[in-house]
């Protein structure tokens, strides 16, 4: 069953889309113009006014944003409103260096709250269940926003926090939990702490889940199904746009439904520049449409994605769906010339069933040549011919992906400690020249 939220605006006609659209920009254009210095020079030196946006089209003319310049810019240079006007504050988990804080008003908060909660419903929760948040309640913005979201859809929320996973389970067992949110690595995670403590995850309520956080495979997503017997969504978001919220996919489970009365998306190539076509991989380049705290042009997500066509999903929603992110432009690794992604390892891995949920890419260099090995955990222990046998097969299914052949190292289970919320595929220990 898929549930709306807010059925008007979700199923809103695609012209009345375009023109909330270009209403929303141009009121933001002139919010970043008017109050946010990094903007009014980035206009100068384009040589633009916001009276040049008269189109969406028009938002080619617009000036983009990085990271870096929001790093420039930290903590507060990229607000449009002042501090008093604001009533929450969150930063990224700064995976990539210096965290990025954003602020948010009151409206801010309730837009948040209300895309969580399209995206949760979206994902069949309802005022029924019981929700347990296991992720970090802090500056990261995760926590917050499931917590926000769950509340307004009316469900009953366990907000049990990040860690200590015997007890997330025990808090399960207990309350009878329907419904998980987190980091799909987390909660393959949670499901081997689950068999350790002797319980089968199948036997506890839970019986639906949404992850994100992390880029995560169709075969990681089959994993979690199979062993929770749940139904898993994926949900896309940022610190920059508002946090988790951006985008999530329905029971079609083919690719997210983005909402474009907030945002307003773009799939570029990262070399030009230039938009491609629906079904073609880009990076996926946001605009904040409604946000007051610290509104954005054309932020620059270095995620790569594509977009689909613009008709109406079957779910009878008409916002424009994306792909599950393939992994971030800055993820990819470049080894003896070849560019991987850790998403084309972890797809290899999650089809054998021998292997367990977490896994690592470790880069070193002997002699000249950059030398790759992957670590993967076992489901269970095995015996020594069969650990060889399985590194055998491991090594063969990867080379036919990426083309050289790597090292595979086959461990126990849960010898691999995974610290923090995500999990961190790549250890690079290469020597920089």
């Amino acid at each position: 069953m898929d549930y709306m939220f807010n059925k008007k605006n979700e199923t809103m006609p695609r012209e009345k889309i375009k023109e909330l659209q270009l209403k929303r920009l141009k009121e933001t254009v002139n919010l970043v113009y008017e109050n946010v210095p990094f903007y009014k020079k980035k206009f100068k030196e384009k040589k633009i006014t916001p009276s040049d946006i008269k189109t969406l089209e028009d938002i080619r003319k617009l000036p983009f944003t990085t990271k870096s310049d929001l790093r420039d810019n930290m903590p507060f240079g990229m607000m449009a409103t002042s501090l008093d006007n604001c009533i929450e504050l969150h930063a990224s988990s700064g995976t990539t260096g210096v965290p990025i804080t954003a602020c948010y008003t009151p409206k801010d908060i309730e837009v948040w709250s209300e895309v969580m909660a399209r995206c949760l419903s979206m994902s069949g929760l309802t005022k029924k269940d019981v929700f347990q948040n296991p992720i970090p309640y802090g500056t990261f913005t995760g926590a917050f926003g499931f917590h926000y979201g769950a509340q307004k859809v009316g469900a009953l929320v366990i907000p049990s926090g990040m860690g200590q996973s015997e007890r997330q389970i025990k808090l399960m067992e207990y309350y009878g939990t329907t419904f998980i949110s987190g980091v799909a690595s987390y909660a393959m995670r949670l499901s081997q702490v689950a068999l350790d403590m002797g319980l089968d995850p199948k036997k506890l309520k839970v019986r639906n889940g949404v992850f994100g956080a992390e880029m995560f495979t169709p075969g990681l997503k089959k994993r979690i199904m199979e062993i929770w017997n749940m139904d898993v969504h994926d949900i896309y978001g940022l610190t920059e746009m508002c946090g988790p919220g951006v985008s999530a996919d329905c029971d079609q489970h083919d690719g997210l439904h983005l909402w474009e009365d907030h945002f307003l998306v773009e799939c570029l190539d990262p070399i030009t520049f230039e938009p491609v076509g629906f079904e073609e991989e880009g990076e996926i380049v946001l605009t904040t449409l409604t946000k007051e705290g610290m509104p954005l042009l054309r932020y620059r997500t270095r995620d790569i994605a594509k977009l689909y066509d613009e008709k109406v999903c079957e779910c009878g929603r008409t916002h424009i769906k994306h792909t599950p992110i393939k992994g971030r432009s800055d993820d990819m690794i470049i080894i003896r010339g070849t560019n991987i992604y850790p998403g084309q390892i972890e797809s290899v891995l999650m089809k054998n069933n021998t292997v367990g949920g977490n896994w690592r890419m470790v880069l070193t260099t002997e002699g000249d040549a950059d030398q790759l090995t992957v670590e993967v955990e076992s489901k269970a222990t095995l015996s020594q011919v069969d650990q060889m046998e399985l590194e055998k097969q491991l090594k063969n299914e990867i080379k036919s992906v990426i083309v050289f052949t790597p090292r595979v190292t086959v461990l126990p289970p849960n010898s691999i400690q995974q610290e923090g919320l995500k999990a961190k595929r790549v250890t690079d220990k290469r020597k920089k020249e």
